[in-house]
């Protein structure tokens, strides 16, 4: 397993606060605009050439969700954020892709930050992305670093009237994006134990995988990579629930909840996954080290048998022109039996004490 994750560039310096400068890596060619204006009866889904086009859709009587795709044009950010009375500083952190998820209260909206994380095409890394959102009283604003997402499913709800999208306000919008995002963190994790379980059983046998610890340790940083982008939701839950009476109605607090609960198992499961993986390659030092020890018993042992062969050996073979048994006829026939007898009694004697 491999990790990706497109990093931005240093941070700007010197800059006033509120400067539009675009620091991520990823750019499209041209950035789209997509609106959904919709309420109980109708949705129209708008694609918008400009951003000159959005003032005449809030005059509508509907709910709009406005989706930017590519974030590099700061000037049509700049101007989307005139329209909505947008703080610069909010836009400036969405120009930031390394901004750490959280939320926070504008004058009459709110503006979060999340990670939306999803397999790459070939599912042998992570592809991470970066996820504004600003949530005003009828309207969300999602912009995202390139084109494609995870929310084909709640446009396909919204088109059809499934559920509650097209009745409830934007507040139930945002939060169907952001369970979107968090179910798809349990993909991940499930992906990533078909990847991790095998290594239980690899650990076993050293000569299954000698690339093992390296294994362990790609998976031990992905999922700490994981656990840092979905730990801060647990505070982006806090902050709406605490902060955003006048933007969530009441009436989501069981679908907040539920989405606490959720963010809880992800974070139990990465915790799991750790422990496991702390498992796996203590388990695996260990089968290495009793083959170890296995090899160092036996050349112990047959180092062992060889020490008094080897004595037997260094008394005939001196040169010495008297000594008795060198003029015997069975001498050397008696010599090899001699060893012979003491390696098998020797033998006999670890297997007794089962050293063998």
């Amino acid at each position: 397993m491999q990790n990706l994750y497109i990093g931005t560039k240093p941070r700007k310096t010197g800059m006033m606060p509120g400067s539009l400068v675009f620091t991520g890596k990823r750019k499209m060619k041209n950035v789209s605009l997509e609106a959904f204006c919709y309420n109980q009866e109708e949705v129209r889904r708008i694609p918008l050439r400009s951003a000159d086009e959005i003032p005449g859709l809030l005059q509508e009587d509907c709910r709009l969700w406005l989706n930017i795709n590519g974030l590099h044009d700061s000037e049509l950010i700049r101007r989307i954020g005139e329209i909505f009375g947008i703080n610069p500083l909010f836009l400036e952190d969405i120009l930031n892709t390394g901004q750490r998820p959280k939320a926070e209260l504008g004058e009459d909206y709110m503006f979060y930050v999340l990670k939306m994380i999803r397999l790459a095409p070939k599912e042998d890394h992570l592809n991470i992305e970066q996820l504004s959102m600003i949530h005003g009283r009828n309207y969300l604003l999602t912009f995202q670093e390139v084109e494609g997402d995870l929310f084909d499913a709640v446009r396909q709800r919204l088109m059809k009237n499934i559920g509650r999208l097209r009745r409830a306000g934007t507040d139930y919008l945002a939060y169907a994006l952001m369970d979107t995002v968090v179910d798809h963190y349990i993909v991940i994790l499930d992906h990533l134990r078909d990847l991790l379980e095998p290594l239980d059983t690899e650990a076993l046998d050293s000569n299954e995988r000698r690339d093992l610890p390296s294994s362990v340790r790609s998976g031990k940083n992905q999922l700490i990579l994981l656990r840092r982008f979905i730990s801060p939701l647990r505070e982006v839950l806090d902050t709406l629930q605490r902060d955003g009476d006048d933007l969530w109605d009441e009436s989501m607090t069981p679908y907040l909840n539920d989405l606490r609960d959720h963010l809880r198992s992800v974070m139990d499961t990465i915790e799991s996954y750790r422990e496991n993986l702390s498992g796996v390659l203590e388990l695996h030092l260990a089968v290495l080290s009793q083959k170890m020890n296995d090899v160092m018993r036996t050349l112990t042992v047959i180092a062992t048998i060889f020490i008094p062969l080897t004595f037997a050996a260094g008394i005939y073979g001196m040169n010495f022109e008297f000594m008795p048994e060198l003029k015997m006829r069975w001498g050397y026939y008696g010599f090899w039996g001699f060893c012979a007898a003491v390696a098998l009694l020797m033998l006999a004697a670890f297997r007794w004490k089962k050293w063998l």
